[in-house]
């Protein structure tokens, strides 16, 4: 795969997860992530989408600050699991989410 069409791999997949909800920071990071809330203080974090550092995490906000972290789990990593497919992404969502 050359870099054209790694490229655009990687906005189609970018795309896909907006389509699912997840939100564009306001801010610049290095991972050009992409945030989901998922009630009760929890978010998916999704970073690096569609590169070999492709990364979700869950992390859980301050109660009374939105800017504070008081947990974060990895949930998925490129190095460990290979790229995240849309599917699993959307599995992982509706588990949050629906508690299933």
């Amino acid at each position: 795969m050359n870099k054209e069409e790694l490229i655009i791999l990687q906005e189609e997949k970018r795309k896909k997860c907006l389509k699912l909800g997840f939100k564009e920071l306001p801010h610049f990071t290095t991972t050009n992530s992409l945030i989901l809330d998922i009630g009760r203080q929890r978010f998916l974090f999704f970073g690096c989408i569609g590169t070999p550092n492709e990364v979700l995490y869950i992390y859980e906000m301050q109660k009374n600050s939105l800017t504070e972290i008081t947990d974060i789990i990895c949930l998925h990593n490129y190095d460990y699991n290979g790229y995240l497919s849309i599917e699993k992404l959307e599995s992982l969502i509706n588990w949050f989410k629906n508690g299933k």
